[in-house]
């Protein structure tokens, strides 16, 4: 029996999506999903890393979430109403989370450099990955219609681990180091 090659079909700079479509690995959506996945992999490393197992679980379904986003965009015009309500759903949960975790950080008055205690510091790397996505998502809705519950839950995704990170050095005891600009 003949084996089937799964591995090295996009040696030439094209891949396939879900749809069958066959588009250049430069194309603004490929561009996109790679960014997700990207973002959840760094999440992922910092599940492995934080010891606090509730916001384990909380980035455990922002991963499950961001599979879902991407399976949407690969899918593109197609109406798919139950991954829409799917999306809307996990915007609203992770706008829970947003007011949850603001509501036990002081208020924040000057920037803050991005570190502190190193499950602190990789949420400050996904908060970076996630704004990149989001950049890449809002240039890709302007070439594609992209779910508006989409753009803003990637922009909530920043949010929420900015305030993860914060929240994980207040409960180390890792003071927050303030950016100071010296005037000339």
């Amino acid at each position: 029996m003949e084996k089937v090659r799964r591995y090295g079909r996009g040696d030439c700079g094209e891949t396939f999506l879900l749809t069958g479509e066959k588009i250049w690995k430069d194309d603004l959506r490929l561009e996109a999903l790679g960014g997700l996945d990207e973002l959840s992999a760094f999440i992922g490393l910092a599940r492995t890393i934080i010891e606090e197992s509730e916001i384990g679980s909380i980035l455990e379904e922002i991963q499950e979430d961001l599979f879902t986003i991407g399976y949407r965009i690969q899918l593109a015009g197609e109406v798919r109403q139950d991954l829409d309500e799917e999306i809307k759903k996990s915007l609203e949960t992770l706008e829970s989370w947003v007011k949850e975790y603001e509501s036990k950080l002081p208020v924040l008055r000057k920037f803050i450099l991005p570190g502190g205690h190193k499950s602190a510091a990789v949420l400050h790397i996904a908060r970076a990955v996630a704004r990149r996505v989001e950049r890449r998502l809002v240039t890709l809705s302007k070439k594609e219609f992209i779910k508006p519950e989409i753009l803003a839950y990637i922009n909530r995704i920043s949010t929420l681990l900015f305030l993860l990170a914060r929240y994980i050095n207040l409960e180390k005891g890792c003071e927050e180091r303030e950016w100071v600009r010296e005037v000339e």
